[in-house]
């Protein structure tokens, strides 16, 4: 499996947000269902450059869901993966460049 299939994108939600302003950082990633904790670890080091402390994965199983018809539809199947960093890391998700305003003392 290729390392950009493994971490298909950043789930930002309010939950995982608070998640990231803690002591510890976490940081929820939707990822291919049949990736496993190891290639999560060796992608995620591949691609951010920072070792992960630790690895959950769960997976959302489909519902049904009610569109209106007498057919019921399913959510998709989703895997997720909380990583959580050491304390001091940091990663750029959103793709923008953290700046620091300088500010004039008089």
């Amino acid at each position: 499996m290729d390392v950009t299939n493994i971490l298909l994108k950043p789930v930002l939600t309010e939950k995982s947000y608070l998640n990231q302003m803690g002591e510890l950082k976490k940081y929820v990633f939707a990822i291919n269902p049949k990736a496993t904790k190891t290639k999560v670890k060796l992608a995620f080091e591949i691609i951010y450059g920072v070792k992960p402390l630790k690895i959950n994965t769960l997976i959302r199983k489909p519902v049904t869901i009610r569109n209106g018809t007498k057919y019921p539809g399913f959510s998709k199947l989703a895997k997720l993966a909380v990583i959580t960093l050491p304390k001091g890391m940091d990663i750029a998700i959103t793709g923008e460049k953290t700046t620091k305003k300088e500010t004039k003392d008089q």
